[in-house]
């Protein structure tokens, strides 16, 4: 049985694909701290804020003042 190696984005994910059936499988992939928010659910996030979610809003309003006061322009 003979594997085909690919990576769509230049190694960070790295899949294993069967010749025989076509099955591809995530064999490694690019791993995150738990707070990490990728920016394709960023976008996400602020079309739910913008939609009306007040939760999303609050949650927003504190990770925006806690970077203001953290953020130090040198």
């Amino acid at each position: 049985m003979v594997k085909i190696y690919e990576s769509p984005d230049g190694g960070k994910t790295v899949y294993e694909r069967d010749t025989v059936t076509g099955d591809r499988v995530c064999i490694e992939k690019e791993q995150h701290p738990d707070w990490h928010i990728d920016p394709y659910d960023f976008d996400l996030i602020m079309e739910m804020a913008n939609d009306g979610n007040k939760t999303l809003q609050n949650l927003l309003k504190e990770v925006k003042l806690i970077f203001n006061l953290s953020y130090t322009e040198e």
